[in-house]
């Protein structure tokens, strides 16, 4: 979808996760406008302009894919598990305010049903759907960090559907970490990923290894870093927004 709008940054007074003024109700809103048109292009009645609202339930963004009934490798969560997960979201809360009404945004999550070695995983065409492998629950600081990870990805799919941050036919690229056909959109969601997380370490440091704490920030800066030095290379594949996002998030790290 194309936008008269300014880019994200300035439309939303900053990125989800970094910045405690950013405008989450604009996106929200902006969010369920784009999936009300989508949803009467695809014949999906039934939902009026004022009820637009309700394309923000994730059951109900999943009818707006291309594929009307996506095969999600996920397995409903045990009670003890989902427990988990809510005692984690109430911490990030209570280590950060701002971060409230990003953890409460709707999002169904699932046990990964796979073998490939992931964590966690979530994707564009599974909208507010996240996956957690087993070993996610291994303690509360891998559940929390994994959390956190996948709830970036969830905001930042969201200002996707509002604004395109990279050219189509965008050169693909590999991640710091070695994973290789990764879009521009993805290397800035990696950033904005270790963003987020290098500012919860360093506000939530109390009882923590500090040493250990101490090397995993670094850990995740020169990650982001090492993400942010892709996209200089193909700046012309970024979008006016996608340049917008790259400069706030070099400024975060």
């Amino acid at each position: 979808m194309t936008t008269t709008l300014k880019d994200p940054i300035n439309t939303l007074a900053g990125m989800p996760f970094l910045d405690d003024k950013f405008d989450f109700g604009q996106l929200l809103a902006a969010v369920a406008a784009v999936r009300h048109v989508r949803s009467n292009e695809r014949g999906l009645n039934g939902v009026t302009e004022v009820q637009a609202g309700a394309w923000l339930d994730p059951g109900r963004a999943l009818l707006l894919q291309d594929d009307p009934d996506p095969l999600l490798p996920g397995l409903a969560l045990s009670r003890d598990r989902q427990t988990d997960i809510d005692e984690v979201l109430g911490g990030l809360v209570e280590t950060l305010p701002a971060w409230r009404p990003l953890v409460r945004l709707p999002v169904r999550f699932l046990l990964l049903d796979t073998n490939d070695g992931a964590i966690s995983a979530s994707c564009r065409d599974w909208p507010q759907h996240v996956l957690l492998a087993p070993v996610a629950f291994a303690n509360c600081r891998e559940l929390r960090e994994q959390v956190t990870h996948e709830l970036c990805h969830q905001w930042l799919y969201m200002i996707q559907e509002v604004w395109r941050l990279a050219r189509e036919g965008a050169e693909q690229l590999v991640l710091p970490s070695g994973t290789a056909d990764r879009t521009p959109s993805e290397v800035l969601g990696a950033a904005h990923v270790a963003a987020a997380l290098v500012r919860l370490h360093r506000i939530d440091s109390a009882g923590a290894d500090l040493q250990a704490t101490d090397d995993h920030i670094r850990y995740l800066v020169d990650y982001g870093r090492g993400c942010l030095s892709l996209l200089d290379g193909i700046d012309d594949d970024l979008t006016d927004a996608g340049r917008a996002l790259a400069q706030r998030l070099k400024e975060a790290l």
